[in-house]
C-alpha cells in the first residue's frame, strides 16, 4: 500500500473511532496572546496541529461563549454563556453555526464511510 493510501486509511480509522461523540467549544478573546507567527502561511499537516495547540494553550485567557457535546446514545450537553450581553449575540450565533457545520461534516464523513464499507462488502 502506498504511503498516501496508508495515511488515508489511518485518518479514516481515526475518524471512525471519533464518530461516537461531537464536541464543539467556542471561545472569545484577543488573538494578541496567541503566538501564531511560527505557523504563518500554510497551516496544514503538522502545522495545523501546532495551530490547534497554540490556540488551545491561549484559551485560558478567553471567554467561553458556548459548549455543546453530543453522544451517539443521544446524551447531549449544551451551555450558552448568557452574560455576554446583546452586543455579543453574534458570538452565540457563531457557536450555533459551528455546531451545525460540525454536525454536517460528521454526517458527510459517516456517509462516506458507509459507502466505502458498502462497496468493500459487496465486492
Amino acid at each position: 500500500m502506498s504511503k498516501g493510501l496508508s495515511k488515508l486509511k489511518e485518518k479514516i480509522e481515526e475518524g471512525i473511532a471519533d464518530l461516537s461523540s461531537l464536541e464543539v467549544a467556542t471561545f472569545a478573546g484577543s488573538s494578541s496572546n496567541l503566538n501564531l507567527a511560527e505557523v504563518k502561511g500554510d497551516a496544514t499537516g503538522s502545522k495545523q496541529k501546532k495551530v490547534f495547540k497554540i490556540i488551545e494553550e491561549g484559551l485560558t485567557n478567553g471567554t467561553l461563549v458556548g459548549y455543546s457535546k453530543y453522544e451517539v446514545d443521544g446524551d447531549t450537553i449544551n451551555f450558552m454563556n448568557d452574560t455576554l450581553g446583546e452586543d455579543k449575540k453574534y458570538l452565540v450565533e457563531g457557536h450555533a453555526a459551528l455546531v451545525e457545520g460540525a454536525q454536517k461534516s460528521r454526517k458527510d464523513f459517516f456517509d462516506f464511510v458507509v459507502k466505502v464499507l458498502g462497496a468493500k462488502v459487496s465486492n
